[in-house]
């Protein structure tokens, strides 16, 4: 091998005979020193004179003719309206107000020209051009004005002023082409290089009229632009770019990427070469060919830092040399990383890896994904270099580019997508053969589906799997791939995790999140397996909860507030950590709470940190769009940095400021840190599209009811051969064609939901999380206190994976095929019955969490079962919590369970509905938040034993739950009247009044609690009715008082035709709709009917029963309300508004049986044949001589010391909640009867429950 096949394998013959004489290589290595200079010298100097040689003039402005305008086209920052966050090269902008508007620096007025942009969302959006005359505002944009035109394929529309319909529907990733020819007048637009039309002819033109690039975003909506700053995706043929291309630039780099292809190839033979060198040479072969690449990099440094030639060269250059060796690009980062400057290497790097996410998020029309396959497979190639992917996962991936949109599989576009399921099926009940024949056919097409993106996920897991590697560290300077990337990555799920930032567009878009963690996952369990091995149960040790290992900053534990579980489980902390570590941890506690202070008193500096934060933007690696805001009223932005009022501040107090581990990690521990990662951005942010996604589903059912609905109306009418029967067959087949047309289009998003999101693989991916964090969660709970310590979101995680594979997952992919979920389920079960009501769960929103898991199990038939079969002392210690005095605790939910475990048992109890709802006509709008979501019934005889069983062991705690429910259900229903009447004052006014549809909802949420505490009620009087019909019980008498009292007042209410209740109900207000007599009235019917029971068993005599004689001795019973329930209203002077029966709910559906009918008959035969056998009660003629609390019975009772009286029934009610008097409030120590005996007396040492109407009322959280 000589000198001149070297030089001239690389640059060409004439070149080295231009530089030297031939000689050989060994001659020429034994040269001296200098010699060996003059020839790299030469080659250096020659490199640079063919490079001149091919320069033009190159000239500092672009005076292309058609074309006003600077030679760098941007967007004008100074001619936007509205608020906008722009990228730092005014390319990129977000909208941050109602409808903003920005045009570009350069305007054309004649020839053809054209701009790219690509979409970053897909809301509401208007591109298009726009004269300079143009006046927009934040109401009208691009194409409301005249003489500006816009295209938006959100609503697939053509604006100019007027509006048409044009186009087709845009996706986020999209590249619009907006192209004007000022030729011929005429503008049109392109999607992905796909021609949608001439958009408008004969424009306005002339003298004057100068088109400019314009943009109009709704709130959040963002996109890139591209003006010629890189080479356009889709050139039109004939039209210009409005900034022109680097020519010259690109002739050179040309030439340079060739020679350097070229050395590369020497470079791969260099073993060859060496054999036949000397050993004493000067200069070695490797050194001599560093020199020359060094000759060649050099002039390429400044090329590639130009973004147009590191897209348009460099990336095809990449993916050339991977295609011929991997070994060519690893050599080739090697050189680039040793002869480029810094700044050179951060922009090709940024520019390159920017296209790449551009390309990778187009919308893909090919299933195989061919574009994002090659994307991935040049990323990971990348990313295999060490040097390449630390500065990529530093600097890049997680702040210029979202790393997550790599791991994102998007559909397939809508035409695509159609061809690959070209066959219909959707699941029919009965069995529709026609659409079932095509069930075959769907599924092939779902499993062509799953296997094209499986093989794009694989290639993403590949991707993650090099991005963690843990072997590329120095343990002096360097920390590992995997070091880098964990520090990253829980920063950006920190983000996402913040909901309540000023900064919207921060958020994820919740598909990519979904994609992104199961890719994690998967990542996780194949590097777990390689490094732990299958043998090692996969868990979070509870030492990592208080370890500070992994940074858990912002994040609430189970237990309380770190700073105090740190004080208070001060020697538990030091049993598990010993005392080096724990000092270790209280100085990072410190230092957090120092960095807090320090941000703190940053945002106190004023003004004068404007200019230095701007100056820290610059040099650190901040995200692009946060660069630069413009705000049309920015004069004064107050005293804090703009940058820090935006949600930026400077890099070491966006993430963690703690220095990073030199060396590689510990691999069970960085991956459990991973782990953790995992499920916290499953909590932030994946779970939200699980949970979207089954809208679909849920829709799409909603259409199959109705077609099959109007078939079947359809059937019917066809038997009618008249005119207007035709026309209704006309009608329902139009429907029916609509109703097809929409359920083809779901069925195939179906398909792509049935294949990757909610496929059998994915559902056992869940499963495996769900057991991990069970696991993780019963071994922390074996560390007795350290428990507390436990980070809320895994006891949320648990809830919600439990409520996807439940409610979300299932039925699409059923759960009896997850192996041993019954077993889970009842672990699950066990769970939660062990750690109700546990004294180390503090923190209020996982003891809300925990109540509405176990609310959740209650109400579903298969996790019934499983709480149902955990052990018995489990399922007592949870009854015996959930009948705990209402008092002073969150107890809305503890009810609701109640109420589950009786539905489907109680009187007209077994809709999930409330009939009344289904009977009305018109859209039904439920309110979400309300108790009454529709619900199976499935009734728990094993509970409802064990409710028996507590309520029966011990009289004081069961009166005392009693009473708070009566308190609560007095409070519930008091509060609904209250709102009731407030709303038929303001209906009743002749001039038009707004209710605030909050007002609404806590008015129906209070019906829906009186309702439950009802229930719940029923349920007691009916599987317990000694409680209240027990004499031996000393506190029976006054709870059956107390409860007849509540029934009669709620009848009473609810029955009278000129009540408020009866007023609006009639009006039918949406907010309003589970408020009506049937669901309050059939409770209430329910409980007297358990009270009655027995004495309705007996016969008739002249004795009263002593329930029967409660209820009818009671001042506020009416015999005329429970008339009422079955239509029998005996004053006919009062016009019946809207009669209501039970027996109109006699229907098909069997809301109210006959046997129940009959029972009511009964029971008011039976109270209204004792009515008559009781003497009328004699009230006494004096005011003076009636209890002042209830002006009922006459006075008997005496509160000493301050002398205050009332009945006996109304102090033995009080003082169940006080012992404070109820007009002075003083201390009452004796209560003595009219005729001087002691009813009861206290000493200073009695304990009784204190209740307000404050506490009550703040403890009350549904």
């Amino acid at each position: 091998m000589y000198l001149k096949e070297l030089v001239t394998n690389v640059f060409g013959s004439p070149f080295f005979d231009e530089i030297n004489n031939p000689v050989s290589c060994n001659e020429s290595l034994d040269k001296d020193h200098s010699e060996i200079q003059r020839i790299i010298n030469q080659i250096e100097q020659r490199v640079g004179q063919i490079l001149f040689e091919a320069k033009n003039e190159n000239n500092l402005v672009d005076d292309r003719e058609g074309r006003l305008g600077p030679k760098l086209v941007r967007l004008d920052t100074s001619t936007h309206h509205g608020l906008f966050i722009v990228s730092s090269d005014r390319l990129s902008v977000n909208s941050q107000s109602n409808f903003s508007t920005m045009r570009a620096n350069t305007g054309v007025y004649r020839g053809k020209w054209m701009y790219e942009v690509q979409l970053g969302s897909k809301g509401v959006m208007q591109l298009g051009w726009g004269t300079a005359q143009c006046k927009f505002n934040q109401e009208s944009g691009v194409g409301d004005i005249v003489n500006s035109y816009a295209y938006d394929g959100n609503r697939v529309r053509k604006w100019n002023v007027s509006t048409h319909k044009y186009g087709e529907p845009w996706l986020s990733g999209d590249i619009i082409g907006c192209a004007i020819d000022m030729d011929n007048g005429s503008i049109s637009f392109y999607r992905n290089g796909k021609n949608l039309g001439v958009a408008f002819e004969r424009i306005t033109m002339g003298p004057g009229i100068l088109y400019f690039p314009t943009v109009s975003l709704a709130f959040t909506e963002n996109i890139t632009t591209n003006f010629g700053t890189t080479p356009m995706r889709y050139p039109i043929e004939g039209y210009q770019i409005l900034q022109q291309r680097p020519a010259v630039e690109i002739q050179n780099a040309q030439i340079l990427f060739e020679w350097l292809e070229r050395l590369l190839k020497e470079y791969k033979n260099l073993d060859d070469l060496i054999k036949f060198c000397k050993e004493d040479q000067i200069i070695s072969i490797r050194a001599f060919m560093a020199c020359v690449a060094r000759c060649i990099l050099k002039q390429i440094g400044p090329l590639v830092a130009v973004p147009y030639i590191a897209q348009d060269i460099f990336v095809p250059f990449v993916k050339k040399i991977i295609k011929i060796d991997n070994d060519m690009l690893f050599t080739c980062l090697d050189l680039m990383w040793t002869f480029l400057e810094k700044h050179e290497m951060k922009v090709c790097l940024e520019t390159a890896v920017t296209y790449l996410s551009s390309v990778f998020r187009q919308v893909s029309v090919v299933l195989k994904y061919p574009d994002q396959c090659a994307v991935l497979v040049l990323l990971n190639n990348l990313c295999q270099h060490t040097r390449t992917r630390h500065y990529l996962l530093q600097f890049i991936l997680f702040d210029k580019v979202k790393f997550a949109n790599f791991i994102h599989v998007k559909p397939v576009d809508d035409d695509c997508l159609n061809n690959i399921v070209n066959t219909i099926w959707w699941e029919t009940s009965p069995i529709d053969s026609l659409i079932e024949s095509n069930k075959v056919h769907y599924t092939k097409a779902c499993d062509e589906i799953k296997f094209c993106v499986t093989e794009v996920e694989s290639l993403q897991v590949e991707l993650l799997k090099t991005l963690l590697i843990n072997t590329d560290g120095d343990a002096t300077s360097t920390p590992t791939s995997r070091t880098i990337f964990l520090r990253k990555f829980r920063r950006f799920v920190k983000e996402n995790l913040i909901s309540s930032r000023p900064m919207p567009m921060h958020q994820t878009p919740l598909p990519i999140t979904l994609c992104c963690f199961h890719r994690l996952l998967v990542t996780f369990r194949v590097l777990w397996n390689d490094e732990i091995g299958l043998t090692n149960p996969v868990y979070t040790p509870c030492r990592s909860f208080c370890d500070s290992s992994i940074n858990y900053s912002g994040i609430d534990r189970i237990g309380g507030v770190l700073s105090h579980l740190n004080k208070a489980f001060q020697n538990d902390l030091l049993q598990l950590l010993g005392s080096d570590h724990l000092q270790l941890q209280q100085e990072t506690v410190t230092a957090e709470a120092e960095n807090t202070q320090l941000t703190a008193n940053a945002f106190a500096a004023g003004n004068t940190r404007v200019a230095a934060a701007a100056a820290a933007a610059a040099e650190s690696p901040v995200i692009s769009v946060f660069a630069r805001m413009i705000n049309v009223n920015s004069v004064n932005v107050g005293g804090s940095s703009l940058l820090e009022r935006i949600g930026y501040f400077p890099y070491h107090s966006r993430e963690d400021g703690t220095p990073m581990q030199l060396g590689p990690q510990d691999s069970a521990m960085s991956l459990i840190e991973l782990l953790d990662g995992i499920i916290l951005f499953y909590h932030a942010a994946a779970k939200k599209q699980i949970a979207k996604v089954a809208n679909i589903r849920d829709v799409m059912s909603e259409y199959i009811i109705a077609i099959s609905e109007t078939k079947n109306r359809l059937d019917l009418v066809k038997n009618f051969n008249d005119r207007i029967s035709q026309d209704i067959q006309l009608q329902l087949l139009k429907t029916i064609e609509i109703f097809n047309k929409k359920l083809t289009e779901q069925a195939r998003h179906m398909a792509w939901v049935r294949a990757v999101v909610y496929s059998e693989e994915k559902q056992q991916r869940l499963v495996w999380l769900l057991k991990t964090i069970l696991t993780t969660l019963e071994k922390a709970s074996e560390n007795g206190n350290l428990f507390s310590f436990v980070p809320e979101f895994y006891l949320e995680v648990l809830a919600d994976l439990l409520n996807s594979l439940k409610n979300h997952i299932h039925p699409t992919v059923p759960m009896d095929r997850i192996a041993g979920f019954k077993e889970m389920l009842q672990e699950i079960a066990q769970f939660l019955c062990d750690h109700f009501q546990d004294t180390r769960i503090v923190n209020a929103n996982s003891k809300d969490t925990l109540i509405l898991t176990l609310a959740g199990f209650a109400s579903n038939s298969m996790t019934l079962e499983a709480l149902e079969s955990v052990s018995r002392d489990s399922r007592m210690k949870m009854v015996s919590n959930l009948l705990r005095s209402y008092e002073n605790r969150a107890w809305a939910q503890s009810n609701w369970i109640l109420v589950r475990f009786w539905q489907g048992n109680g009187f007209a109890f077994r809709y999930d509905k409330s009939p009344h709802i289904a009977k009305k006509v018109g859209p039904k709008i439920l309110n979400q938040e309300s108790l009454a979501q529709p619900i199976k019934p499935c009734p728990s005889s094993v509970f409802q034993d064990h409710i028996k069983q507590v309520l029966l062991s011990n009289n004081q705690a069961t009166t005392l739950f009693l009473n708070s429910l009566l308190n609560q259900l007095n409070w519930a229903f008091s509060e609904f009247i209250g709102m009731i009447q407030e709303i038929h004052n303001v209906s009743s006014r002749p001039e038009r009044v707004f209710i605030e549809s909050r007002q609404l909802k806590i008015c129906a949420t209070c019906f829906d609690l009186a309702v439950s505490l009802l229930r719940v009620l029923e349920m007691i009087a009916s599987i317990a009715p000694n409680v209240f019909t027990d004499s031996s019980l000393p506190s029976s008498e006054n709870l059956l008082a107390r409860l007849c009292q509540l029934l009669c007042q709620i009848l009473n209410r609810t029955s009278m035709q000129t009540s408020s209740f009866q007023h609006v109900v009639l009006l039918d207000i949406p907010d309003l709709q589970t408020v009506d007599h049937f669901p309050i009235l059939t409770a209430v019917v329910g409980i007297l009917l358990a009270l009655l029971k027995e004495d309705m068993l007996i016969s008739e005599s002249d004795q009263v029963p002593k329930v029967t004689k409660a209820i009818i001795t009671e001042p506020s019973f009416q015999m005329t309300s429970l008339y009422f329930v079955l239509g029998d209203v005996k004053n006919t002077k009062i016009k019946n508004l809207k009669p209501f029966s039970f027996l109109n709910y006699k229907d098909q559906h069997l809301h109210v049986t006959e046997a129940e009918i009959d029972l009511v008959k009964k029971m008011i035969r039976h109270l209204d044949y004792y009515r008559t056998q009781l003497p009328l009660a004699e009230t006494p003629c004096n005011d003076d001589d009636l209890c002042t609390i209830c002006y009922a019975y006459p006075i008997t009772a005496i509160f000493k010391p301050c002398n205050h009286t009332s009945c006996h029934a109304c102090i033995d009610r009080h003082l169940l909640n006080s012992r404070n008097c109820f007009f002075c409030k003083a201390s009452i120590t004796q209560v003595v009867s009219t005729e001087g005996k002691v009813l009861h007396e206290f000493s200073s040492e009695t304990s009784i429950q204190v209740s307000s109407s404050e506490s009550t009322e703040d403890s009350m959280q549904p």
